[in-house]
């Protein structure tokens, strides 16, 4: 174990013996340590450490004990001071950083220095916002995307090992800078030379291969300088002459040998002027016209005459022709030498010179396939032949020419803002679109973006129309504040690295949970019934911005599918039922790479009167509140099944017996021939009274005698009844098999049974038939009884007052039952009874 300290030098601890050896300064001897401040030590490799110490910087040679200060070695001999170093790091090329605490920034030694490249240093500038920010070096860390991270007095800077974006940047204080902030055009001729243009900057020559940037403006003095600074766009003709479009500048040509201007302003006299000063497109065609673009309309300048005439193409089929007012934004020649116009607010015009056709675009309510917006931005075809429009406030426009149809990408599809500046395909057919966001990857087959913004390296998060283009070699370029910025797509490439999440709040009814353990060490949360309202809080462990991180989460069992979150690191649960959960959230990078999710198991314990075991408890108990009530109802009805049986008894016993006594004592006392003819008849009328009381009687017993409730048992009497009654008589009993009265209550069983024996004794007494027919079945929920007879038949509505009939009629009412009575003279009558059956 090694050990740094302050003023007391360095120390090798040995854990196993317990014993040290100290290493301190001593000018007397030749390689001891610098300084006994000893900030910080670095594993330089297995013979070697590299020291931070008070006057320098150290490599201590783990062999010999003895210490080198690489500040006075002699590949870095132009440091001529000894100041304190405050931490040093070795990158994983073998670099070396060493951070100073005495404000002379940072220092990097090159693993291969050599005389004439010894070291590198870094800083502050006050003119580049994306230089270290303090010189003061507290800290250095190298993450694991080998970009290299600096903590100073007065915050974090963090240095990407590699730049895919190369930025070049407006600094007025300087001698090599941009002649303007805000970069309004961008051309290039060649390989090696851009043009770029700025509004009020004029505009320069870039020389990419040595930086040089020689700047054109307006000079009052001169006669052949540019007309104004203002420059909207720039354009590179086939022979090389460059066009500078000027806002009120009108419109010029730079001879590149001569370096001379030429300027073609707007005279109120002279028809063949240029119809505006405001010049905002130029675009030479295949046919050798130089299209002019102007705030008022489309000219072509005729260079020999330097005469500019209206553009109106030859129109056929009645065509529309080109309006002569029209605020030119865009144009662009396809592969197919269609002339594409974009407009400011009258959209987009496309002139098919074969067919001699001209096509109008714009916006239409009730048609989603149209043009977004009628303010097109700017407008190019990609390698597939798609044409690709850019609107101001409508997104980015896909057409395709077979379908004759506009696909629109806006902000619902992932774009960082619908307004599109420029856009340019890399040779992988991703489409690079500049916006008021950042610049933005599309990928046309996966339809899916990739942002990039200031914190990828980009100088400003907008950009400006007109300014982009690509070179020869595939590199792009797109301006807008503060400069422009240069990339190669191909080094673009994916990080396919998966970021890791973890847990960093837990709440409960808004306020934080206690917890027995830490919550990035917790597995397992356990709450009450009553704390069931929580939310849960996430975070990427990344250092990247945190708009750069999307999440998805789902709590399993509530949640049906994944919730995306995008950037919200806080998930919200309310009124959760008890039970057992597992929340899962997981989060991708920049580039759409998602993380394994981590889970959370989250456990909400049932209130005492929703455990198991007071449900048990109250299953039981219901149960055997169940059993005494069944217990209960069983007592009471055997209660009164015995009181009906006494009752039958009493009856049959009592009742009967002295009814058959008074029937039996009637019929002798007829016999008697001391009776009067009065006395004869008094006794006739007692003995049928009785007879018929006690037949009455019986039928009462029958019913009261609870052996007898079986529906078939009362069928059979129904059976037995008609037997006795229609003797003599032809009849017929049918009874479907599934008939039953045992759904019916005693009072109804008594009163169907009375009305069926009424119905029978008024065939035998009334009817004079010689057959009756008796059918009894069920009809959906009814049970029917269909009682007929082939007699004389009778008018109802006469004898509806009859004593049987009102009996029966009252009878069916006071069961709820129908009764249908039908009688025809000569043919005969039915009687109908139909009673809703319970079960």
């Amino acid at each position: 174990m090694w050990i740094g300290t302050l003023s007391s030098g360095l120390f090798k601890f040995d854990s196993v013996n317990e014993t040290y050896v100290q290493y301190k300064n001593n000018p007397k001897v030749a390689n001891s340590i610098s300084n006994d401040y000893v900030w910080d030590i670095c594993n330089y490799s297995n013979e070697a450490l590299i020291l931070s110490t008070g006057a320098g910087i150290d490599k201590f040679d783990l062999r010999t004990g003895k210490s080198t200060n690489l500040l006075n070695n002699k590949i870095f001999s132009n440091l001529n001071f000894s100041e304190t170093f405050r931490q040093t790091i070795k990158d994983h090329n073998g670099n070396i950083w060493a951070g100073t605490y005495n404000y002379f920034g940072l220092f990097i030694f090159p693993k291969a220095a050599n005389q004439t490249q010894n070291y590198i240093h870094l800083i502050k500038d006050e003119n580049d916002a994306h230089s270290i920010i303090s010189n003061r070096i507290r800290w250095l860390y190298e993450d694991r995307s080998n970009n290299i991270w600096i903590g100073t007095e007065e915050g974090i800077s963090k240095l990407y090992t590699t730049k895919p974006f190369i930025q070049y940047r407006y600094s007025p204080n300087t001698k090599q800078t941009l002649g303007g902030k805000v970069v309004s055009s961008i051309t290039g001729n060649n390989k090696n030379i851009l043009w770029v243009g700025y509004a009020g900057g004029g505009f320069d020559k870039v020389n990419l291969t040595t930086n040089k940037i020689t700047q054109y403006k307006h000079d009052e003095n001169k006669e052949n300088s540019l007309s104004v600074d203002d420059v909207i766009s720039l354009y590179a003709d086939k022979k090389g002459n460059i066009w500078i479009g000027t806002f009120y500048g009108g419109l010029n040509k730079f001879d590149l040998v001569n370096e001379t201007f030429k300027s073609y302003l707007n005279e109120k006299n002279n028809p063949f002027s240029i119809k505006s000063n405001w010049v905002q497109q130029i675009l030479e065609t295949s046919y050798g016209q130089l299209l002019v673009g102007t705030n008022d309309g489309l000219q072509i300048l005729d260079q020999q005459k330097e005469k500019f005439y209206n553009y109106s193409p030859v129109v056929k089929n009645n065509s529309e022709k080109l309006p002569e007012i029209l605020s030119i934004n865009a144009l662009f020649e396809d592969r197919e030498k269609n002339i594409w116009i974009g407009t400011w607010l009258d959209g987009l015009f496309r002139y098919d010179q074969q067919k001699q056709f001209l096509y109008h675009y714009i916006p239409e309510e009730n048609k989603i396939y149209s043009l977004s917006a009628s303010k097109v931005t700017s407008v190019y075809e990609d390698s597939k032949g798609f044409i690709w429009v850019g609107t101001h406030s409508g997104g980015l426009n896909k057409f395709d020419k077979s379908s004759q149809k506009f696909y629109h990408y806006t902000t619902r599809n992932g774009l960082p803002n619908d307004v599109v500046f420029g856009m340019l395909e890399d040779n992988n057919g991703s489409i690079w679109i500049s916006t008021m966001k950042g610049l933005v990857k599309f990928n046309p087959t996966k339809e899916t973006f990739r942002i990039y913004d200031q914190s990828d390296g980009i100088i400003h998060n907008q950009f400006n129309w007109h300014a982009s283009y690509k070179d020869e070699s595939g590199k792009m370029y797109f301006g807008g504040q503060n400069g422009f910025i240069k990339f190669d797509p191909n080094t673009i490439t994916i990080d396919s690295t998966q970021i890791q999440i973890s847990f960093t709040s837990f709440k409960v009814f808004d306020k934080e949970a206690t917890l027995p353990q830490s919550l990035p060490t917790t597995k397992e949360i356990i709450l009450r019934y009553d704390q069931n309202f929580f939310s849960i809080e996430f975070a990427a462990l990344d250092l990247a911005p945190a708009h750069k991180h999307n999440y998805s989460y789902m709590l399993e069992g509530i949640d049906p599918e994944w919730i995306n979150a995008e950037t919200r690191t806080t998930a919200y649960y309310t009124d959760i039922e008890y039970g057992t959960y597992k929340f899962f959230v997981k989060a991708s990078n920049a580039d759409n790479i998602w993380s394994e999710p981590v889970v959370l198991s989250i456990i909400i314990n049932p209130a005492w009167w929703m455990t198991w075991w007071f449900k048990v408890f109250v299953i039981i108990a219901l149960a055997f509140i169940g059993f005494a009530i069944y217990k209960y109802r069983i007592n009471q009805v055997l209660k009164i099944e015995r009181i009906r049986y006494n009752i039958a008894s009493d009856l049959h016993d009592e009742i009967g017996s002295n009814l058959s006594s008074i029937c039996v004592d009637g019929q002798l006392l007829l016999k008697s021939k001391l009776l009067s003819e009065n006395e004869r008849e008094l006794s006739s009328d007692i003995s049928k009274t009785a007879s018929q009381t006690l037949d009455a009687m019986r039928d009462i017993i029958w019913f009261i005698n609870p052996k007898n409730d079986e529906g078939e048992d009362i069928i059979f009497k129904m059976r037995e009844t008609a037997s006795k009654l229609l003797v003599g008589m032809e009849w017929t009993f049918n009874a479907a098999n599934a008939v039953r009265l045992d759904s019916f209550s005693l009072e109804q069983r008594r009163n169907i049974f009375l009305i069926y024996k009424e119905a029978l004794t008024n065939v035998i007494r009334h009817s004079n038939s010689k057959k009756c027919e008796v059918v009894i079945h069920n009809q959906a929920d009814n049970l029917i009884i269909n009682i007929k007879d082939n007699g004389e038949g009778f008018d109802v509505n006469s004898v509806r007052k009859n004593t049987g009939l009102l009996s029966m009629m009252k009878r069916a009412e006071k069961i709820n039952g129908r009764l249908l009575i039908e009688s025809k003279n000569g043919i005969g009558t039915s009687v109908l009874l139909s009673v809703k059956n319970k079960k």
